[in-house]
């Protein structure tokens, strides 16, 4: 084996040395580059195979007190960790992550959500009445942070619950209060509804607890519970204005869709004005129909006198009592009726060809904007008799801005398409080029290896004169030739032959021993 890397390196030593100057630097630099694109994917690799093998993530997006209880419980036990995302994130070993994560189970590791009832699993024979009474109001506290944080628009909470001493007087008994610290999870938002859901949910856990007496805020100290929540008058105008805005925008999102079906989009918008009536009433009707009367009671008395002085009379008399039609009714006027609709409508004309290729604006005709009108009044409900009012009025938009922003996103895409197809061309002409360098490499290679034989007039040499063969060496190769011909063709007669000549000579060898 020694003996055949001599061989290759005196070959290869003999190969470069036929090399020129210029050779040399590019095959170094092949060689060169080679070398360092193996050690680098190998080194990549290397990293990528302890990133994904080495180790993984722990936990991740942990507060810093968190993140340093839970590095410190690391440490202690001696397991191996590093710290990403700005220390919000832990990774461990993989071989060791899920016993890892079942060590900081038994630890309460992170406390990311409130201590609950679990707070008194352990009986504590010297606790006082006080502390029993904080542990339970932390053991509430924590069970509702732990529900509020279950909903997914929620990342974290904290609440804070105020009960007061009961009293044996019961105009000096406060109100408990409550507050609620939401923090949204990236990209969501909580709407009204939630809020609302989350105030009910916090009073109808904590006795004695009103709906208005919860504050609700975010991390940025924004308040998104309802601020008159103490002032009913301010209270109710403020559910009154919500249902006026939630009114009219289910009508102008019944007839924007209505116009955008049918003209496309951004040719027409509509803004209504929405008065409600927001007075409860409540009606007691009687209504009376002297027209009509029924039969409620008769009454005939008949009367005989006979033998009377006077003679003999006969009376009667009857009484009918009547009884009018009579409608009594009680009527309650709901809350939130519409009283009347404004409704303005700003349509777009259309745009058409010029004979220079140009856009030209038209008007809509009379007959469009009348149906236009039709559409929208069957949309929202149009009444007349109520007192609604609707412009529907055709106008340029100047959609100067929106051809800007178009124009600008189709020459971004024109130009994305053209490096794309130059990111292409330029591969493949690396591509083409380095395939022909490899082919100038491995012809010069071929050429140092294989040199040409140099011409014998370059070298001041005479060309070999030839000289006739002799008759006798002439025979004998018409002679070998023969033999070689009749050894092909009669090999069984050749090797009789051969035997004889054996024999005989063996005889001679016999008879010069004796």
């Amino acid at each position: 084996m020694s003996e055949f890397f001599k061989q290759v390196l005196t070959q290869l030593a003999a190969i470069w040395q036929r090399l020129s100057l210029q050779q040399k630097i590019v095959t170094t630099s092949l060689v060169a580059f080679t070398v360092l694109g193996m050690t680098g994917l190998i080194i990549w690799s290397q990293k990528t195979i302890s990133k994904d093998n080495g180790f993984k993530t722990l936990y991740t997006n942990l507060e810093v007190d968190e993140a340093a209880a839970v590095t410190e419980e690391l440490q202690k036990a001696g397991y191996k960790y590093e710290l990403q995302n700005d220390g919000r994130s832990i990774a461990v070993e993989t071989k060791q992550l899920y016993e890892i994560r079942m060590a900081m189970a038994r630890q309460g590791l992170p406390r990311q959500t409130g201590i609950g009832y679990e707070l008194f699993d352990k009986t504590n024979l010297g606790m006082t009445d006080y502390v029993m009474k904080l542990n339970s109001r932390r053991a509430l506290e924590g069970e509702l942070q732990r529900t509020i944080e279950g909903l997914d628009e929620v990342k974290s909470a904290r609440v804070h619950i105020v009960i007061p001493e009961p009293t044996i007087f019961l105009d000096n008994q406060k109100d408990a209060k409550a507050s609620v610290v939401l923090k949204c999870a990236t990209g969501r938002e909580i709407s009204k509804e939630q809020i609302r859901g989350i105030s009910y949910l916090v009073s109808s856990s904590v006795d004695g607890l009103k709906p208005e007496h919860i504050s609700i805020v975010d991390y940025a100290g924004r308040l998104l519970s309802d601020p008159f929540g103490g002032d009913e008058t301010a209270l109710a105008g403020s559910r009154n204005m919500e249902l006026q805005q939630n009114a009219e925008q289910y009508l102008e999102n019944k007839a924007n869709q209505m116009l955008t079906n049918v003209l496309g989009p951004s040719k027409a918008f509509v803004k209504i004005a929405c008065d409600l009536d927001f007075d409860r009433v409540e009606k007691s009707l009687e209504q009376y129909d002297p027209e009509s009367k029924t039969v409620r009671s008769e009454e005939r008395i008949d009367e005989n006198k006979k033998n009377a002085p006077d003679g003999d009379k006969q009376h009667e008399r009857s009484l009918t009592n009547y009884e009018i039609d009579k409608t009594v009714q009680h009527v309650i006027a709901e809350v939130g009726n519409i009283k009347r609709l404004t409704i303005s409508v700003a349509l777009d004309g259309r745009y058409e060809k010029g004979d220079d290729g140009k856009l030209e604006y038209r008007e809509r005709t009379p007959e469009e904007v009348q149906n236009i009108e039709d559409i929208i009044k069957n949309a929202v409900g149009y009444d007349l008799a109520r007192g609604d009012q609707i412009t529907v009025s055709s106008v340029k938009f100047d959609n100067e801005f929106l051809r800007r922003e178009q124009l600008d996103m189709h020459n971004q895409e024109r130009i994305e398409f053209w490096m794309s197809i130059a990111k292409y061309v330029l591969g493949f002409l690396i591509a083409v080029l380095f395939i022909l360098f490899l082919r100038s490499l491995a012809r010069t290679v071929a050429e140092a290896m294989n040199p040409p034989m140099p011409a014998l007039e370059q070298l001041g040499l005479e060309e070999p004169v030839i000289e006739e063969v002799p008759e006798d060496m002439r025979r004998s190769s018409e002679i070998l030739e023969r033999v070689e011909m009749l050894t092909r063709e009669e090999p069984v007669n050749i090797a009789l032959i051969i035997k004889q000549w054996l024999g005989e000579s063996k005889g001679a060898a016999a008879k010069t021993k004796k």
